[in-house]
């Protein structure tokens, strides 16, 4: 899990929330009020209002760039608990299919963020404990 979540307000502007995206990796940002997490915003969501809108002027483009991410987030919100297992993440991501998962505790406060990448990396760590030794003997020569 990363430590501690990056998150945002419902009240941030999609201008804002654009350049935050332009500025890393992130697939999606949970959406939190005070301390309690109250949705979630991905890049897919952030681009649907310009894509239901005609936006053939700036002045619509400008408009639209003050939607908030209120309007745009989804409620509805897949979460990981915090004392949860690895093989329930990995649960969650296959049953979902979401690239992160905010982990939230009995409050529903966002505490951190698993994602794909954390799992691989338990995973690697899980398998080069237990995994045999390779043998690299050379198979042959190659003459070019």
């Amino acid at each position: 899990m990363s430590r501690p979540a990056r998150t945002v307000a419902p009240e941030m502007t999609l201008g804002d929330l654009l350049r935050l995206f332009s500025s890393n990796d992130f697939d999606a940002y949970p959406v939190v009020r005070g301390e309690t997490l109250v949705g979630i915003v991905s890049r897919a969501d952030s681009i649907k209002p310009f894509v239901t809108k005609a936006v053939s002027r700036a002045l619509e483009a400008d408009a639209i760039m003050g939607t908030t991410v209120e309007q745009i987030m989804s409620s509805q919100i897949a979460t990981v608990e915090l004392d949860a297992t690895l093989g329930q993440a990995i649960d969650a991501m296959s049953v979902h299919d979401f690239e992160s998962f905010p982990v939230v505790d009995r409050e529903n406060r966002v505490k951190g963020i698993i994602a794909r990448d954390d799992v691989v990396r338990a995973l690697a760590r899980c398998t080069w404990r237990t995994s045999l030794p390779l043998d690299l003997r050379p198979a042959g020569y190659a003459i070019a």
